[in-house]
């Protein structure tokens, strides 16, 4: 099948040549196969366009559900033209009219009734019956496909602009990033409000396989009922979902795992400790972490089941990712871990723009590269290195400290569930180290013995001026270690 459609093209192809096939399946216990999908893709298109007059170019807002409807919205959205715009489960209502009115949506659709628009439906109104019979146009692969906005959390969100062509690109450095084989089944619990499962979603529709979603990992006997039922062969999953998933099972993970076929881990910082322990106890599965971002994304993968030693390589450029790193001004360098650049990216799954922001475009999106604030290098095989973030480099009296470096170091200590080190203004030395730790237990956590050990593993320049025993790190609601919030503390 021809690749450079559009994904609903795509879709309406594979409703004919393998329509008994599951499309998808979700945790409510509905499936549903590629014919019974696309009859009612073409069902809630036909409803959008002539019960709620959305045309081409409309923009139409989504609260995100984790269901199989949700899917077939998307699509319908894409089989009528319509801009798709969705927002997470939990989005409040500020949040909800900010977004309506960024973007002049022209319906609002949500599973109950929330936040009311004049043009407003619930998911069910969009699959009212009609007689499907009206006339297709598919979308032109240049067209405007979604809007996908950032939380939020510090400041006004961003609209990240998306054509049907970007998602194809994607798609296929997804597929071809993990080497998606025929027939995969891949489970996502992760919130398809989203860039990376959507992103998932989209390389199984090209592939011609099958999504089960999930809400969370939460429910551990529900996850590996699912994995039994529809045979399950592959696992999208965040880092911090993973380990939930370890910890809950009581050991029940290792051995549903060990039967995929690969695992794929993205959206945060992957830490070497658990890449190990992945790498431990799943020989034979082939294990993925992915690199990239909502204006390009899934642009590296590295299969750490084979390269797990390669302490902070993202691994190789995927099918359509042109990388490179340059100096502050943007200009392309040979970056090395002693000079280590700013990461760019290159290729047809980036963004188009900014939405109504063609400032920001311009400082993000320079000669059609998109340019990041990571930094790192490339090795002499070709593999893409991240070691920090610029954004987070602690200035100690002129010298440079990766947070990283400290977190590894604490983390490795036994009492410690998990870390996060942060610079904090000084009057002196210009930034210092605070460290803040989330011990296992913290009333037989140990201070003194604790401060010995950092002592003993970290070089002087270093070592913490304070520790702060935390409860629990903050977290953006894709599980990223939320390094801002840290510093308001």
């Amino acid at each position: 099948m021809e690749e450079k459609q559009t994904l609903v093209e795509l879709m309406a192809g594979y409703a004919k040549s393998q329509p008994d096939v599951y499309f998808a399946a979700d945790s409510n216990n509905n499936a549903i196969t590629y014919n019974e999908a696309w009859n009612q893709i073409k069902c809630a298109a036909k409803n959008l366009k002539e019960v709620w007059r959305i045309c081409k170019g409309d923009r139409v807002l989504i609260r995100c559900n984790q269901s199989v409807e949700y899917l077939i919205i998307y699509l319908a959205c894409n089989l009528v033209g319509a801009v798709f715009v969705p927002v997470e489960e939990s989005a409040s209502d500020d949040r909800i009219k900010e977004i309506a009115s960024d973007t002049e949506s022209r319906l609002f659709i949500d599973k109950n009734k929330g936040v009311v628009f004049s043009d407003f439906a619930l998911y069910e109104n969009l699959f009212k019956e009609n007689d499907l019979d009206f006339d297709l146009e598919f979308p032109k692969p240049d067209d405007i496909s979604e809007i996908l906005y950032t939380t939020g959390t510090t400041g006004k969100s961003k609209g990240i602009v998306m054509t049907h062509a970007a998602n194809i690109a994607l798609a296929e450095n997804v597929k071809y990033g993990v080497e998606m084989r025929e027939h995969n089944v891949e489970l996502i619990p992760l919130v398809m409000s989203h860039s990376h499962g959507l992103r998932t979603f989209y390389a199984n529709l090209l592939n011609g396989g099958t999504v089960v979603i999930t809400n969370g990992v939460m429910n551990v006997k529900a996850i590996f009922n699912l994995m039994d039922k529809f045979n399950v062969t592959a696992l999208d999953i965040s880092p911090s979902a993973v380990q939930i998933l370890i910890k809950l099972s009581k050991g029940e993970f290792w051995k549903k795992a060990k039967h995929l076929d690969y695992i794929e881990i993205g959206t945060a910082a992957l830490p070497e400790t658990l890449k190990e322990q992945l790498a431990d106890n799943l020989s034979g599965v082939r294990l993925y972490n992915s690199y990239g971002s909502t204006e390009s994304g899934r642009t590296c993968a590295l299969d750490f089941s084979v390269f797990g030693n390669k302490k902070y390589c993202i691994g190789k450029p995927t099918k359509n990712a042109e990388l490179v790193f340059t100096d502050d001004e943007r200009n392309p360098i040979k970056a090395s871990p002693e000079n280590p650049g700013l990461l760019a990216s290159r290729g047809p799954m980036n963004m188009v723009c900014y939405w109504k922001n063609p400032n920001l475009t311009k400082e993000i999106l320079i000669n059609g590269f998109i340019c990041t604030n990571d930094l790192g290098y490339f090795d002499e095989d070709g593999n893409a290195y991240v070691v920090a973030r610029r954004d987070d480099i602690i200035n100690f009296n002129g010298i440079k400290i990766s947070p990283t470096e400290i977190e590894e170091i604490v983390t490795l200590y036994p009492a410690v569930a998990e870390c996060a080190c942060i610079g904090k203004p000084d009057a002196i030395a210009g930034q210092i180290p605070i460290l803040f730790v989330v011990p296992k237990n913290v009333a037989t956590f140990d201070m003194d013995a604790f401060n010995a050990y950092l002592s003993n593993h970290l070089d002087r320049t270093k070592m913490p001026k304070n520790v702060e025993l935390i409860e629990v790190l903050p977290r953006t609601y894709n599980g990223k270690l939320d390094r801002k919030a840290l510093k308001l503390l």
